[in-house]
């Protein structure tokens, strides 16, 4: 079904992805704009000049942005402890609003938009509780109750969970804020400071990849343990290794060791932590879907960033 035309943004901590669509289907296919992230000011630019036409012509319904956090949900803005120190404080309503003036905005966290669009219409579609984790440079994750991202005082930082570490692991920890926490000890960027390359070009069965699948277990499990959601949707340059999903899988239905006695945490686990369905389009399609969001409530009256 074809409906206004919705800008998205994903932005992420080394690319900010933009594309423009009326509809769903169209926004799993359309080729998207993207965009260095590099300083705010010259990365904003061309993020502005890629939607002022649709602007202009009076075409743009609604945006919807899904940004690396931490955020302020409520003022759309970059928090100060953000490790992009160029981006602390960065407002994104009042950035966007010379260009596309007072279109309704929907925002949230990356991975609160990737678990949206999963939660939605991808691996978790009718579950009543999903986590997404993104495990690549970094680590973060949203989680969705009834199809909607959990807020509390601010959003869920999954990536800076505390995991027991590995005996033999004496890595210090990549994290500036928390040493070995599971992004300082599992992201992307941790195995690139303790292996001294980065995991894609590490050969299969390295000692890393057995490393990795001991920190994600142990983060399934506390997931889990915690909130015994219908499904756990790992995503990813780092998830998507061959051979370390099942890993993951298995050491979590051993750990939890039938204890949570459901079918999905034993015999049904490779139907439980799973890859994304829209691999590559979680976080763009949950962005439009916040600016989809964002039109229907502007339409109801509901105020808006």
């Amino acid at each position: 079904m074809v409906g206004p035309l919705i800008g998205a943004i994903e932005a992420g901590g080394t690319k900010i992805v933009c594309a423009v669509a009326s509809s769903l289907e169209e926004i799993l296919e359309v080729e998207p704009h993207v965009v260095a992230t590099t300083d705010p000011f010259a990365t904003i630019g061309e993020v502005l000049d890629y939607f002022a036409p649709f602007a202009a012509s009076g075409d743009l319904a609604a945006i919807g942005i899904g940004s690396f956090g931490p955020v302020d949900h409520p003022t759309t803005t970059v928090t100060r402890t953000t490790p992009k120190v160029a981006w602390r404080g960065f407002h994104w309503g009042q950035a966007i609003r010379p260009v596309l003036d007072d279109l309704p905005i929907g925002f949230d966290t990356d991975a609160n938009a990737a678990v949206l669009a999963e939660a939605t219409f991808g691996a978790g579609r009718g579950d009543a509780i999903v986590v997404y984790v993104t495990v690549g440079t970094g680590i973060g994750g949203g989680i969705a109750i009834d199809g909607q991202p959990l807020h509390g005082l601010l959003h869920s930082e999954l990536g800076h969970m505390v995991v027991p570490r590995d005996p033999a692991d004496v890595f210090s920890g990549s994290c500036p804020h928390h040493g070995d926490c599971l992004e300082g000890l599992a992201s992307g960027a941790a195995m690139a400071a303790r292996w001294g390359q980065p995991a894609e070009t590490l050969q299969s069965g390295h000692r890393a990849f057995d490393l990795e699948a001991t920190y994600l277990t142990a983060m399934c499990v506390t997931i889990t343990t915690m909130l015994a959601p219908s499904r756990i949707v790992l995503g990813g340059g780092v998830a998507a290794v061959p051979g370390l999903l099942s890993e993951v899988q298995q050491r979590t239905a051993a750990s939890l060791n039938g204890y949570l006695a459901l079918d999905r945490y034993t015999t049904g686990i490779e139907d439980y932590i799973v890859r994304p369905l829209l691999t590559g389009r979680s976080g763009i399609t949950g962005a439009w879907l916040l600016g989809r969001n964002a039109l229907e409530a502007s339409a109801l009256g509901e105020q808006r960033p």
